[in-house]
């Protein structure tokens, strides 16, 4: 459902406020797909999301379907109302215009955004949850520039001296918290988000994706955006590996080409792969339409996720929610999330890859893998609910701490 500014209705549910930007990174966008989704599943409807966006994305509708949706100027950027929000904001200390129609909506608690948070100190009606996807400039800080490092510990700071509770996705994420502001520890909420499984009606048959694909045989799917950290680099070494062991596996990957903070990565990858002699084992398919990639997801032998750093893998909780085998490195939020058919290599150990896809490969049967999707299928809707109530209790708890603050 889409509304404008008008006033929202109160009844006995929770509205709460979520933001989306047209440059929110996918990953976000999917996280809050599957959190609705969630929601959607608890009796009484406890908690009504409500999504803020500008007016220029026309897209969200298409996005969130079964969303109520506010569209507001308020955050499109560089637009008049923008530049009146954010000069009132910095005189006041107080984003006014955006609280006031926060108000006007009925929200009761706004989450997973510190771009709506209120600043230290002000008295607001409106609870705060704000949400750190992970710590991964503190552990590879090679990946980042310094200006970017500092950036992203400015905006941590923020988010947790501002909101009222922080959530995170793992209990790594939780330490790291405790480690790297200790002075807002207890505000940390953990949250492990449940991915959907795409719907079999939504799934491209195998038939259509290697007639628009050009490929035929088993296949490994590599589902992660090609940016450094992700380690598509030990693929390459171990496919080299298994060539050399007269058994070259293919893999399909998908996942945007390009890293702005690393131009070169992609074709210093697709050079390292000519190299290594196995660009024919290789294929990059790049972003494809949603159902391709279920229907790729549907029939792999397994999923590989060689990350060098997660937060909380979605490609891991998707082969959780499918049933399906997962090859992945040995980091300890890969073990925390510990899917069901997981084999775990160390993530700079190619000759380790290549054993455990082996064993994936010689171990995968099309009519036991199918049994093992029915399985999952079977089990996702009490895994689901749970997410869904997991966020429930943090928004209770949030609310309730309101009663002794104010």
């Amino acid at each position: 459902m889409i509304v404008g500014e008008s006033t929202g209705s109160a009844n006995s549910s929770v509205r709460a406020g979520f933001a989306l930007y047209p440059s929110q990174w996918m990953g976000g966008r999917i996280y809050l797909r599957n959190l609705f989704a969630a929601l959607r599943t608890l009796p009484g409807s406890p908690i009504v999301p409500v999504l803020f966006t500008g007016q220029r994305n026309d897209n969200a509708a298409g996005e969130f379907p079964d969303t109520e949706i506010v569209h507001t100027p308020l955050l499109d950027r560089m637009t008049p109302a923008w530049f009146v929000r954010k000069v009132i904001a910095k005189t006041t200390s107080q984003d006014i215009l955006l609280r006031n129609l926060l108000q006007r909506q009925s929200i009761s608690i706004v989450s997973h955004s510190f771009q709506l948070g209120f600043e230290p100190g002000t008295r607001s009606a409106i609870k705060t949850i704000g949400w750190i996807a992970d710590f991964q400039h503190v552990h590879l800080p090679e990946f980042f520039t310094p200006e970017e490092c500092r950036l992203r510990d400015r905006q941590f700071e923020s988010i947790c001296g501002t909101f009222d509770k922080v959530i995170v996705s793992s209990e790594c994420a939780r330490a790291d918290l405790r480690a790297v502001l200790p002075r807002y520890a207890h505000k940390a909420e953990l949250l492990r988000f449940v991915a959907s499984p795409p719907a079999t009606d939504e799934a491209a048959s195998l038939a259509e994706l290697q007639r628009l694909y050009g490929f035929e045989g088993p296949y490994f799917l590599l589902p992660n955006q090609f940016w450094a950290h992700k380690n598509h680099r030990v693929v390459l070494t171990a496919l080299r590996e298994l060539k050399r062991q007269g058994r070259p596996y293919l893999v399909l990957a998908t996942g945007a080409t390009k890293d702005y903070r690393n131009p070169a990565f992609f074709p210093s990858l697709m050079k390292y792969a000519e190299d290594c002699g196995v660009q024919d084992w290789f294929r990059v398919l790049g972003q494809i339409p949603f159902g391709h990639l279920a229907g790729l997801m549907r029939h792999a032998v397994a999923f590989i996720n060689p990350s060098q750093f997660e937060g909380w893998s979605t490609s891991v909780e998707e082969a959780k929610s499918m049933g399906k085998q997962m090859v992945l490195s040995d980091l300890p939020v890969h073990r925390e999330q510990a899917p069901r058919r997981g084999l775990y290599f160390p993530p700079q150990d190619a000759e380790a890859l290549a054993v455990a896809m082996t064993t994936a490969y010689d171990r995968f049967e099309a009519g036991s893998d199918e049994e093992e999707q029915e399985a999952a299928r079977v089990r996702f809707p009490e895994r689901q609910r749970a997410f869904g109530e997991a966020y429930l209790q943090i928004v209770q708890r949030t609310l309730e701490d309101r009663a002794v603050s104010i």
